[in-house]
């Protein structure tokens, strides 16, 4: 009797209604997840905040900062891979890399720890791509 059919058939089930089960919680936990994740990103003061803010003040009190993000790149692929719509895609690469510039402006720009240490703006001195990041040099303005 332990060879039937019948016998695996109360096996299957309990293990389908344990599958069904653990789904169930798969899924309550995921949502508390997305709700905690929510909760942390939209406190607080800090939700400008984007990116690294360096600050030096040398002599005769002159400020200059250094902001950085990360670079999101296309990871590197073997030359034997290439195509012809390889060109292409580098185009498209290229205009990615510019709208991130684009975008660490803005977020430079709504950052509030620049306006707190230039409170009467800024001028940027340097702006680049290298590796995996994006770097923007600045100077405070000492009159408006």
């Amino acid at each position: 009797m332990l060879h039937s059919p019948q016998a695996h058939k109360p096996f299957a089930e309990t293990l389908i209604a344990m599958c069904i089960t653990a789904l169930a919680h798969y899924k309550k936990i995921t949502l508390i997840v997305l709700i905690m994740l929510t909760g942390c990103a939209s406190g607080g003061g800090k939700r400008n905040e984007i990116g690294l803010f360096d600050t030096t003040v040398k002599g005769d009190d002159i400020r200059l900062f250094r902001y950085t993000l990360p670079l999101f790149r296309e990871k590197p692929k073997p030359i034997t891979q290439r195509s012809d719509g390889q060109r292409s895609r580098n185009a498209e690469q290229r205009e990615s890399e510019e709208t991130q510039l684009k975008r660490a402006e803005y977020y430079l720009e709504q950052d509030p720890r620049v306006k707190k240490y230039c409170p009467k703006g800024y001028t940027m001195t340097d702006k680049y791509a290298v590796l995996n990041e994006i770097i923007i040099r600045g100077e405070c303005r000492y009159t408006d």
